[in-house]
C-alpha cells in the first residue's frame, strides 16, 4: 500500500507542475516535470517525509491522509512559477 501512496504523491506533484508548464507552451511537459521532480531533490524529500509518516502512523489511515496532503502542498513544484 505504501508504494502506491509514494507513487501517487509523485504523480500529483509532477502533473500539477506540468499543468503550469503548459501555460508557458513548453513541449513534453510530463517528461520535464519528471526530470525536475528527480533533479530538484523533491523526490528524495517527499520519500523521506512519507517514510517518517508511515513509521509514526502505521496502519492509521485517518491520521495518514491529512499528513500526506500536507506533504503534497509543502512540495508543490509549481511554486517556482510565482
Amino acid at each position: 500500500m505504501y508504494q502506491c501512496i509514494i507513487h501517487g504523491v509523485g504523480c500529483v506533484i509532477v502533473y500539477e507542475y506540468a499543468y503550469f508548464c503548459l501555460q508557458g507552451n513548453l513541449q513534453d511537459v510530463i517528461a520535464l516535470g519528471v526530470k525536475q521532480y528527480q533533479d530538484s531533490g523533491t523526490q528524495a524529500s517527499i520519500f523521506q517525509d512519507l517514510q517518517q509518516v508511515f513509521q509514526a502512523h502505521a496502519n492509521n489511515q485517518v491520521t495518514i491522509q491529512p499528513l500526506v496532503l500536507d506533504i503534497i502542498l509543502r512540495n508543490q513544484m509549481s511554486k517556482t512559477f510565482k
